[in-house]
């Protein structure tokens, strides 16, 4: 039995480091310098390659280092394979902390003082308070709840939506396919926390862009594939969405000649919103390890027909 790390645009010796620190008796590997692949058990992993799985043909267990799976879902996964994620307290300020970050510099109109400074223009404009924007939270799991009770605690007016129902304190709710035009209508910012899934897929395109009445704020911190990109251009060009801050892309990282980076109205994020520490989720690792090497039941499965 042995753990093999498999990373793309992650480095793996931090992760391997301490590992070995904390499991010395165990045979841990970095990919592709496996000694045995028949060995390999537990596969810790990050974007890995297609048909990846199909190399370790006595694979248990898939632990993705972040809170999606969808980074490994392009290769089918055996039903005898458990998929599980990260659940890190850690992960959820860190999405906070960023979302807050777009929408105060939205809200105080920083990025348009900066423009002006370097035209040599004073120009004051109006900006909004907290107590009177709404925010509207696509996707009410568990980094979207935090989100929003977080939000409502600083004074917004919170509202989220979910394919299944959330009861929440302070926070209206809506659920449903049936709801979703519902729920983005007032919202003065639109924030996309969704998983990915085939009944989310570019959900963020014309149809629900022409419900929203308050030309609101996009901030898309789910997956590239929640986005429709062409229909985010023509939504900003055509006066229905004010502005969009993105941190997650279709393809990443993005072409250079994609026409996202030179929007006036679109502001970019490398995929920084949120990032796995390895240094606060290793124990989480390390338990779903221990588990699995003396079968009890995994911490944070995911449901690979749901997709999360």
């Amino acid at each position: 039995m042995s753990i093999a790390i498999l990373f793309n645009q992650k480095d793996p010796l931090v992760w391997m480091k301490q590992l070995k620190e904390k499991l010395p008796e165990e045979k841990i590997e970095i990919y592709p310098a496996i000694e045995n692949k028949d060995e390999v058990e537990f596969l810790l992993t990050w974007k890995p390659h297609q048909g990846y799985v199909n190399e370790f043909k006595n694979l248990k267990v898939v632990q993705s280092v972040g809170a999606g799976i969808d980074h490994l879902l392009h290769t089918p996964i055996p039903e005898s394979i458990k998929v599980t994620r990260i659940v890190d307290p850690a992960l959820k300020q860190d999405m906070f902390e960023h979302v807050l970050m777009c929408i105060m510099a939205s809200m105080k109109n920083t990025m348009l003082y900066y423009n002006d400074q370097l035209n040599r223009s004073w120009l004051p404009k109006s900006y909004q308070s907290i107590h009177s924007t709404t925010i509207t939270i696509l996707g009410m799991g568990e980094i979207g709840k935090f989100v929003a009770v977080q939000l409502k605690n600083l004074g917004f007016q919170v509202q989220g939506w979910s394919n299944s129902p959330k009861k929440i304190d302070g926070i209206l709710t809506f659920a449903g396919r049936d709801a979703l035009f519902d729920s983005v209508r007032t919202g003065d910012f639109i924030v996309n926390i969704l998983p990915l899934t085939e009944e989310t897929k570019e959900l963020l395109s014309h149809s629900l862009f022409q419900q929203m009445a308050n030309q609101p704020v996009l901030i898309n911190v789910g997956r590239g594939g929640h986005m429709k990109d062409e229909d985010l251009v023509t939504a900003l060009d055509n006066g229905l969405l004010k502005a969009a801050y993105l941190d997650v892309f279709h393809q990443e990282p993005l072409e250079i000649d994609h026409p996202f980076w030179t929007h006036p109205n679109i502001y970019i994020t490398p995929h920084i919103a949120s990032i796995t520490n390895p240094d606060t989720a290793i124990d989480l690792v390390i338990e779903n390890y221990k588990r699995f090497k003396s079968n009890n039941e995994l911490q944070h499965v995911v449901d690979l027909k749901r997709g999360y």
